[in-house]
Protein backbone atom coordinates (compact mmCIF):
# COMPACT_ATOMS: atom_id res chain seq x y z
CA UNK A 1 0.00 0.00 0.00
CA UNK A 2 1.18 3.32 -1.07
CA UNK A 3 2.11 5.61 1.90
CA UNK A 4 2.28 9.10 1.50
CA UNK A 5 4.00 11.71 2.73
CA UNK A 6 2.74 13.15 5.64
CA UNK A 7 3.88 16.56 7.84
CA UNK A 8 3.91 15.40 11.70
CA UNK A 9 2.44 17.70 14.81
CA UNK A 10 4.45 17.67 17.78
CA UNK A 11 2.45 15.97 20.10
CA UNK A 12 5.27 13.31 20.40
CA UNK A 13 3.26 13.30 23.82
CA UNK A 14 2.83 10.54 25.99
CA UNK A 15 3.61 8.15 23.52
CA UNK A 16 7.65 8.74 23.51
CA UNK A 17 6.91 10.69 26.87
CA UNK A 18 5.74 10.02 30.12
CA UNK A 19 3.96 13.02 30.55
CA UNK A 20 1.53 14.23 27.47
CA UNK A 21 -1.93 15.26 26.95
CA UNK A 22 -2.80 12.38 23.84
CA UNK A 23 -3.51 8.72 24.34
CA UNK A 24 -3.60 5.34 22.33
CA UNK A 25 -2.18 2.44 21.86
CA UNK A 26 1.39 2.69 22.57
CA UNK A 27 2.11 5.37 24.91
CA UNK A 28 3.15 6.03 25.35
CA UNK A 29 4.35 4.58 23.08
CA UNK A 30 6.30 4.27 19.65
CA UNK A 31 2.37 3.93 18.36
CA UNK A 32 1.52 7.42 19.86
CA UNK A 33 4.68 8.77 18.51
CA UNK A 34 3.65 8.41 15.07
CA UNK A 35 -0.68 8.19 15.53
CA UNK A 36 -1.07 11.05 17.71
CA UNK A 37 1.32 13.05 15.14
CA UNK A 38 -0.31 11.99 11.84
CA UNK A 39 -2.11 15.42 10.68
CA UNK A 40 -5.89 15.51 10.75
CA UNK A 41 -6.11 14.06 7.14
CA UNK A 42 -7.61 10.93 6.66
CA UNK A 43 -6.52 8.11 4.66
CA UNK A 44 -2.59 9.13 5.54
CA UNK A 45 -0.38 6.19 6.63
CA UNK A 46 2.97 6.04 9.10
CA UNK A 47 4.58 3.00 9.25
CA UNK A 48 7.00 0.74 11.08
CA UNK A 49 8.41 -2.29 11.03
CA UNK A 50 9.45 -5.16 13.66
CA UNK A 51 11.29 -8.41 13.29
CA UNK A 52 10.61 -11.72 15.30
CA UNK A 53 11.55 -10.36 18.28
CA UNK A 54 9.30 -7.25 18.26
CA UNK A 55 12.59 -5.20 17.70
CA UNK A 56 12.09 -2.15 15.51
CA UNK A 57 13.98 -2.69 12.27
CA UNK A 58 12.86 -0.12 9.70
CA UNK A 59 10.93 2.92 9.54
CA UNK A 60 9.33 5.15 6.57
CA UNK A 61 12.09 6.28 4.71
CA UNK A 62 10.29 10.27 4.96
CA UNK A 63 9.92 9.43 9.15
CA UNK A 64 12.57 12.11 10.35
CA UNK A 65 11.55 14.65 7.13
CA UNK A 66 7.87 14.28 8.32
CA UNK A 67 8.45 15.78 11.62
CA UNK A 68 9.04 19.92 11.53
CA UNK A 69 11.57 21.98 13.68
CA UNK A 70 8.89 22.04 16.31
CA UNK A 71 7.88 18.75 16.56
CA UNK A 72 11.43 17.45 16.71
CA UNK A 73 12.39 14.54 18.84
CA UNK A 74 15.72 12.76 19.00
CA UNK A 75 13.67 10.14 20.94
CA UNK A 76 11.03 9.65 18.07
CA UNK A 77 13.71 10.26 15.95
CA UNK A 78 14.22 7.15 13.23
CA UNK A 79 18.19 7.08 15.47
CA UNK A 80 16.12 7.24 18.26
CA UNK A 81 13.54 4.21 17.19
CA UNK A 82 15.10 1.66 14.91
CA UNK A 83 16.81 -1.11 16.88
CA UNK A 84 14.38 -0.35 20.13
CA UNK A 85 11.97 -3.30 21.26
CA UNK A 86 8.64 -2.31 20.42
CA UNK A 87 7.54 -2.88 24.57
CA UNK A 88 10.28 -0.19 25.49
CA UNK A 89 7.50 2.53 23.93
CA UNK A 90 4.63 0.84 25.70
CA UNK A 91 3.81 2.14 29.23
CA UNK A 92 1.86 -0.35 31.07
CA UNK A 93 1.88 -4.11 31.06
CA UNK A 94 -1.57 -5.02 29.34
CA UNK A 95 -1.01 -2.82 26.75
CA UNK A 96 2.07 -4.57 25.96
CA UNK A 97 0.82 -8.19 25.91
CA UNK A 98 -2.26 -6.45 23.89
CA UNK A 99 -0.12 -4.92 21.23
CA UNK A 100 2.58 -8.31 21.02
CA UNK A 101 -0.58 -11.16 20.90
CA UNK A 102 -2.21 -8.79 18.06
CA UNK A 103 1.29 -9.18 16.18
CA UNK A 104 1.84 -12.56 16.94
CA UNK A 105 -1.43 -13.53 15.99
CA UNK A 106 -0.60 -12.19 12.32
CA UNK A 107 2.37 -14.56 12.55
CA UNK A 108 0.94 -17.36 13.02
CA UNK A 109 -1.16 -17.08 11.03
CA UNK A 110 -0.27 -14.63 7.95
CA UNK A 111 -3.19 -12.06 7.62
CA UNK A 112 -3.23 -8.68 7.16
CA UNK A 113 -5.45 -7.33 10.66
CA UNK A 114 -7.24 -4.13 11.02
CA UNK A 115 -7.57 -2.48 14.47
CA UNK A 116 -9.45 0.08 15.17
CA UNK A 117 -8.40 2.41 18.19
CA UNK A 118 -8.41 6.33 19.34
CA UNK A 119 -5.79 8.49 19.56
CA UNK A 120 -7.55 11.57 21.17
CA UNK A 121 -5.97 15.48 21.53
CA UNK A 122 -7.54 17.24 24.86
CA UNK A 123 -9.98 18.81 22.31
CA UNK A 124 -10.49 15.98 19.83
CA UNK A 125 -11.84 12.44 19.40
CA UNK A 126 -8.97 11.10 16.56
CA UNK A 127 -10.48 7.44 15.60
CA UNK A 128 -7.22 5.92 14.42
CA UNK A 129 -6.83 2.41 12.55
CA UNK A 130 -3.36 0.33 12.76
CA UNK A 131 -2.83 -2.13 10.13
CA UNK A 132 -1.02 -5.13 10.65
CA UNK A 133 0.67 -7.01 7.99
CA UNK A 134 3.04 -9.84 7.23
CA UNK A 135 6.33 -9.31 4.77
CA UNK A 136 8.16 -11.77 3.16
CA UNK A 137 11.23 -11.59 5.28
CA UNK A 138 9.38 -12.64 8.43
CA UNK A 139 8.62 -9.09 9.23
CA UNK A 140 5.63 -7.04 10.31
CA UNK A 141 4.83 -3.93 9.15
CA UNK A 142 2.65 -1.83 11.66
CA UNK A 143 0.71 1.31 10.08
CA UNK A 144 -1.21 3.79 11.66
CA UNK A 145 -3.55 6.09 9.83
CA UNK A 146 -6.33 8.35 10.92
CA UNK A 147 -10.01 7.82 9.61
CA UNK A 148 -11.79 10.46 11.04
CA UNK A 149 -12.12 13.57 14.15
CA UNK A 150 -14.54 14.68 16.10
CA UNK A 151 -14.53 17.49 18.74
CA UNK A 152 -14.94 16.74 22.34
CA UNK A 153 -17.51 18.53 24.34
CA UNK A 154 -15.23 19.74 27.16
CA UNK A 155 -11.95 19.62 26.67
CA UNK A 156 -9.77 17.65 29.26
CA UNK A 157 -6.24 17.21 29.83
CA UNK A 158 -4.16 14.24 31.26
CA UNK A 159 -1.32 12.74 32.76
CA UNK A 160 0.30 9.61 32.50
CA UNK A 161 1.39 7.66 35.53
CA UNK A 162 4.00 5.46 34.68
CA UNK A 163 5.78 2.95 37.45
CA UNK A 164 9.03 3.20 35.84
CA UNK A 165 11.83 2.22 38.48
CA UNK A 166 14.41 4.10 36.63
CA UNK A 167 12.70 7.35 37.20
CA UNK A 168 14.94 10.11 38.51
CA UNK A 169 12.82 11.53 41.33
CA UNK A 170 11.32 7.49 42.39
CA UNK A 171 7.25 7.84 44.06
CA UNK A 172 5.85 4.91 45.98
CA UNK A 173 2.95 3.35 44.17
CA UNK A 174 1.09 3.60 47.02
CA UNK A 175 1.52 7.35 46.64
CA UNK A 176 1.15 7.62 43.07
CA UNK A 177 -2.33 5.15 43.01
CA UNK A 178 -3.54 7.93 45.97
CA UNK A 179 -3.41 11.00 43.16
CA UNK A 180 -5.04 8.77 40.14
CA UNK A 181 -8.89 8.92 39.79
CA UNK A 182 -8.87 6.91 36.70
CA UNK A 183 -7.95 4.20 34.60
CA UNK A 184 -8.19 4.65 30.61
CA UNK A 185 -8.32 2.24 27.84
CA UNK A 186 -5.40 2.46 25.70
CA UNK A 187 -7.36 1.26 22.94
CA UNK A 188 -10.86 3.49 23.33
CA UNK A 189 -9.64 5.94 25.41
CA UNK A 190 -12.79 5.53 27.25
CA UNK A 191 -12.93 5.93 31.06
CA UNK A 192 -13.27 4.48 34.24
CA UNK A 193 -13.34 5.44 38.45
CA UNK A 194 -10.30 3.59 39.82
CA UNK A 195 -12.38 3.42 42.83
CA UNK A 196 -14.95 1.56 41.34
CA UNK A 197 -14.38 -1.31 39.02
CA UNK A 198 -17.42 -2.35 38.59
CA UNK A 199 -18.62 0.39 36.94
CA UNK A 200 -18.58 1.08 33.47
CA UNK A 201 -16.27 1.95 31.03
CA UNK A 202 -17.10 5.56 29.52
CA UNK A 203 -16.68 8.38 27.06
CA UNK A 204 -14.56 11.49 28.31
CA UNK A 205 -17.99 13.47 28.03
CA UNK A 206 -19.54 11.73 30.40
CA UNK A 207 -17.22 12.45 33.09
CA UNK A 208 -16.55 16.17 32.17
CA UNK A 209 -20.31 16.75 31.86
CA UNK A 210 -21.38 15.04 35.20
CA UNK A 211 -18.69 15.97 37.70
CA UNK A 212 -15.40 18.25 38.48
CA UNK A 213 -12.53 16.72 36.53
CA UNK A 214 -8.90 18.71 37.49
CA UNK A 215 -7.09 19.70 35.57
CA UNK A 216 -4.33 17.96 34.27
CA UNK A 217 -6.50 14.86 34.96
CA UNK A 218 -3.69 11.49 36.53
CA UNK A 219 -4.92 8.72 34.50
CA UNK A 220 -3.43 5.09 34.46
CA UNK A 221 -3.78 3.06 31.34
CA UNK A 222 -4.52 -0.25 30.27
CA UNK A 223 -7.02 -1.84 28.51
CA UNK A 224 -10.54 -2.37 28.96
CA UNK A 225 -13.02 -5.38 28.68
CA UNK A 226 -14.52 -4.74 25.77
CA UNK A 227 -10.86 -4.16 23.72
CA UNK A 228 -9.41 -7.21 25.22
CA UNK A 229 -12.59 -9.76 23.75
CA UNK A 230 -11.74 -8.21 20.15
CA UNK A 231 -8.70 -10.64 20.48
CA UNK A 232 -10.69 -13.19 21.40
Amino acid sequence: MLIRHIRLKHSIKRCLLSDNNESSVLDQGLEKTLTSNITKHANLQLSYWVDSSNIIRKVDDHWDQAMNSESWSERASANGIVGKPLSDFICDDVTRMYVATMIESVRVIPHTSFRPYRCDTPDTKRYMQMVITPESNGWIRVSHELLRSEPIKKPVTFTTIVNRTQSLHPVSTKDKIATIQYVRCSMCNRLQRIADHTSKWQEVDHFAGHELIPMPTKVIYGVCPDCLNILK
